[in-house]
């Protein structure tokens, strides 16, 4: 059995005629009910009932079609895993950071005629599952360190392995625009007064552990998200450009400062964001991950 046969069945289905199913595969009438035909032969029944007006799945033909869009999806699937490029590589997934981005510029700056660089971002379990996948080599995450011992546990099934690189405390950002631009820090009390932008909802993001570090002054509950976004760059025009704020760790690098954003401490907050990296337990690094792991931490 070939995909060939399988795709030629799935849209001669969907067609209802193998002469509409010659159309859509480029290929002639003939040749689609040759390859349908060995197809039925190999598994020694009709998969359609041929008349005038077309073609119909027999009730075998119905159960075998699922099984077989089973199957082609998860070739499609197996083939978008491929690598991109499969040369040599630095290959990570992290959040949305526009510090990781110059980072990563670095590194080009550096190595780039030796490598390449596939950059994915997005939550924390699609930043774990890149990695379990071997999509990514590195990932690059922030968890609350009430939430580490979980998140260690939910990894060691994975076969995978979190590595702390540094604990900071959480801040607020904002632009020029916003009136508290001027000042160096905020305290708890005042974070409901402020309008924020926050990434895709992800039960291991910071805003779930606000309440508690901040011994119940503010409830996340109360904070105002007027902007729902995991785009980086949407965040940094809304920063730019408006009175909106976001929250965010404190790791701001003044190498890597390019736009008018302040960083604003919040008042009596202990850093309990810890930072590090995902990655295979049973895999030694590549020479291009620790370079841009010893380049983080240069900076955090």
């Amino acid at each position: 059995m070939e995909l060939k046969q399988l795709e030629y069945f799935v849209v001669a289905s969907e067609c209802g005629s193998f002469n509409k199913a010659s159309e859509c595969l480029y290929t002639s009438q003939p040749n689609v009910s040759k390859v349908v035909a060995s197809l039925e032969k190999e598994l020694g029944r009709e998969l359609f009932v041929r008349t005038r007006k077309g073609i119909q799945l027999t009730a075998f033909g119905e159960t075998m079609r699922e099984y077989a869009q089973n199957i082609l999806i998860n070739v499609q699937i197996m083939n978008s895993m491929a690598p991109v490029n499969p040369g040599r590589k630095l290959s990570l997934s992290t959040y949305p950071s526009n510090m990781i981005a110059r980072l990563l510029v670095d590194f080009y700056k550096e190595m780039g005629e030796e490598y390449v660089v596939e950059y994915l971002q997005g939550t924390v379990e699609e930043i774990t599952d890149n990695v379990k996948k071997g999509i990514s080599e590195l990932g690059i995450v922030f968890i609350a360190e009430k939430q580490l011992t979980a998140f260690q546990h939910i990894l060691s099934h994975k076969n995978l392995r979190f590595y702390t690189l540094d604990t900071k405390e959480v801040c607020v950002y904002v632009g020029e625009n916003n009136p508290l631009f001027h000042r160096d820090s905020i305290d708890f009390s005042e974070l409901p007064e402020l309008k924020f932008i926050r990434g895709v909802r992800d039960y291991f993001s910071m805003e779930h552990h606000l309440e508690s570090v901040s011994l119940g002054v503010i409830s996340t509950e109360k904070l105002r998200h007027v902007i729902y976004s995991n785009s980086d760059h949407m965040t940094i025009d809304v920063l730019l450009h408006t009175d909106i704020c976001s929250l965010g760790i404190n790791f701001m690098n003044e190498k890597y400062e390019q736009y008018p954003i302040k960083t604003l401490a919040v008042n009596n907050c202990e850093p309990f964001l810890v930072i590090g990296y995902v990655a295979d337990e049973n895999r030694e690094l590549s020479l291009q991950a620790k370079w841009f792991i010893e380049r983080l931490k240069s900076i955090l």
